[in-house]
């Protein structure tokens, strides 16, 4: 789904939300106004005669669109977070990632990965993807690609770190630390102000080794299964660790800091059962 149609489906799913809550609330009044009114004999005239009158029929049609309109927002919901993801890099990144730093589309259909900042990006939907292959074609411009999968935000995720000769795996966390000025407080004004996070990195090595040099445009594919995972470039195995990803679920991503580019085109996320 390109980026213009990924934005006019959550526009939909707004309007859904929207319009369900005003149903069900003008249902619900319509319906204890009716059955007041009967129970009281309010009126033989007017909106409480009609509401007493009809207030089973109003009910009735209200449930009949609720049903209508949860059916096509759990369809929406289902192709959005069960039928994948793809991204071509013809509209805008906005739409489709959250992202820190410097990303840009310089030719259509081609996103270039770049710092300064050392959050990266990720898809704005996926927080639920558990197995799934992300897939795309890249190139590697200076130093390195990093590919984020099972991430459940730009603070908690794995990173492989792709060099033109090696791949080297990482985890980067929010670490919950308690501020020594707070703690040495007798009395802090909020228990929130007891805990600051701090970001760091996990760096497992020794990074793996290529068996070839990345110096062109290559096919780079990643399977992530319970705590497994398969990295294939050009279609052959290039990495596999069995016991790795404690992140159970999560979305994909990208991430380069400082001088770090990398150029990425044909996205896409296919989800396993």
């Amino acid at each position: 789904m390109d980026s213009e149609a990924q934005h006019f489906f959550q526009l939909f799913e707004q309007y859904i939300a929207t319009t369900l809550k005003w149903v069900s609330y003008i249902t619900g009044i319509a319906t204890i106004i009716g059955l007041v009114a009967q129970f009281f004999q309010w009126g033989n005239t007017g909106p409480f005669a009609y509401l007493k009158e009809n207030y089973q029929i109003i009910w009735l049609v209200a449930v009949t669109a609720i049903a209508f309109f949860l059916l096509i927002w759990t369809l929406l919901l289902r192709r959005r977070f069960m039928g994948g993801f793809k991204d071509n890099f013809k509209g805008h990144l906005q739409s489709n990632w959250d992202f820190e730093g410097q990303w840009r589309i310089p030719e259509k259909g081609t996103l270039l990965v770049t710092g300064p900042q050392d959050a990266g990006g990720i898809t704005k939907v996926g927080v639920q993807w558990e197995n799934y292959t992300f897939s795309f074609k890249a190139r590697i411009i200076r130093d390195c690609l990093g590919v984020v999968v099972r991430a459940q935000d730009l603070s908690n995720y794995y990173m492989f770190q792709i060099r033109i000769d090696s791949i080297r795996m990482h985890r980067r966390a929010a670490i919950p630390m308690i501020s020594k000025e707070i703690e040495q407080q007798e009395q802090p004004t909020s228990q929130m102000q007891l805990i600051k996070f701090n970001i760091g990195w996990q760096i497992f090595d020794p990074p793996t080794p290529l068996n070839r040099t990345l110096n062109g445009w290559f096919d780079f594919r990643i399977t992530v299964r319970g705590e497994s995972v398969l990295i294939y470039i050009d279609d052959n195995l290039a990495l596999q660790t069995d016991s790795f990803l404690k992140i159970p679920t999560g979305k994909v991503g990208f991430r380069n800091y400082g001088s770090e580019e990398a150029l990425v085109k044909n996205v896409k996320v296919t989800l396993l059962q």
